[in-house]
């Protein structure tokens, strides 16, 4: 039986969004029982940032809004797609270390957060309590996390205004109503305490996307790929989006999906046309192999099989057989003849991703590239094969 709970204030607006649920779940004949949630402990726990919220199965699919009846049939009818993070994208967590890089990184989620209606949550991880550009006037712990905290706001301030995202104080979140013609986007700052691999990873959880630059001032991201990154985009609990420094957020209009055979993994397929098809992207699956492979045709139909039954016919991708001997280099002349704005690649194909990531030309490609990269880890795998994709 499906899981939902209603989270608010207790307020007006949360029992208008419990009423129009409890309408919408009966024309669409769904079975559950809705619990409300208005204690005050249990909401900040729930993970809700905007109330009142709608979860369905421990998946937040509706924050600050109380949607019409028929949109929220909409969204119970395709709640099983709406889990997919790559889809729902209702959270963005960006991992910062106050560099020109991070920058980046958090410009890049602005604008996506912008486009697609999300929160973004953007985070420093002290793993050392020297940090800090400020002289602290204290030794104990908690006065340097508000020497960063002070930092942390300032940086995001900045960026904020140049990317035209409002930021709203972290107190200020639960039951705030949003003015008329605002920004839909909200940013928040955290400072959390560890080593940046496990706590990124840890707070990826309740993300819906995870954005790191690509070089950093010495704690979040060394370098494209290096040690720090690598390991995050392996363990994460979401998609990872590496945002390289030099980039220029342009849209991401034309997707490269790095395919051999294993890399057709139904759900990852799934989660990446469901992503773009939220972006209005078109993804190209382009699989290099050596003169004489044979089954490349076989897995052109099963890649098309997933799209019709996720997408339906009326959304195609474009499938291409590259012949070289040299994967990465294929790879990058595909992408620069293609204009393309995004690589994806799957992290459980443990030979394929050792490839990329060992291969000499990989680091320098991939170093040099003004192309954003984004990691699935198919090691926390979302169902989502069945369901129809709404329409954009």
């Amino acid at each position: 039986m499906t899981t939902i709970q209603v989270i608010g204030m207790g307020d007006a607006r949360m029992r208008r969004l419990s009423e129009q649920v409890k309408q919408a779940m009966a024309e669409c004949a769904l079975a559950g029982e809705i619990e409300e949630v208005s204690e005050y402990n249990r909401v900040l726990a729930s993970g809700v940032l905007r109330t009142p919220a709608l979860v369905v199965d421990g998946h937040i699919l509706v924050e600050g809004a109380a949607p019409s009846v028929d949109e929220l049939k909409a969204i119970l009818s395709n709640r099983q797609l709406l889990s997919c993070k790559l889809y729902r994208m209702k959270r963005i967590l960006i991992g910062v270390d106050l560099s020109p890089a991070s920058e980046n990184a958090v410009i890049f989620a602005c604008h996506l957060a912008r486009l697609l209606g999300a929160n973004m949550e953007v985070v420093y991880v002290m793993d050392s309590i020297f940090e800090g550009v400020k002289a602290s006037s204290s030794s104990f712990l908690s006065s340097y996390r508000k020497t960063m905290k002070e930092e942390l706001d300032t940086f995001i301030r900045r960026v904020a205004q140049q990317s035209n995202v409002e930021c709203v104080p972290e107190d200020d979140i639960l039951g705030e109503e949003r003015a008329p013609g605002t920004p839909l986007p909200r940013m928040r700052a955290q400072i959390a305490f560890g080593f940046p691999e496990k706590t990124l990873s840890d707070l990826s959880e309740r993300a819906d996307l995870l954005v790191l630059g690509a070089t950093g001032r010495g704690g979040i991201v060394r370098k494209l790929f290096g040690s720090v990154s690598i390991e995050v985009s392996k363990t994460a609990k979401a998609p990872v989006l590496l945002v390289p420094p030099h980039a220029i957020y342009s849209g991401f209009r034309q997707m490269l999906y790095a395919s051999d055979f294993e890399s057709a993994d139904p759900e990852s397929v799934a989660q990446t046309l469901a992503f773009a098809r939220r972006l209005g992207g078109q993804v190209h699956f382009v699989h290099v192999s050596p003169p004489g492979e044979t089954g490349t045709e076989q897995l052109e139909a099963r890649l098309r099989q997933i799209n019709n039954e996720v997408g339906g016919a009326g959304h195609p991708f474009i499938f291409s057989r590259v012949i070289g001997d040299d994967v990465v280099e294929a790879l990058h002349e595909y992408a620069f003849d293609n204009r393309i704005d995004l690589f994806v690649f799957v992290t459980h194909q443990r030979s394929f991703w050792a490839e990329l990531l060992h291969h000499s030309i990989t680091r320098e490609m991939l170093l040099h590239t003004s192309t954003p990269v984004l990691v699935i880890h198919t090691d926390h795998k979302e169902s989502i094969s069945a369901p129809k994709l709404l329409a954009p």
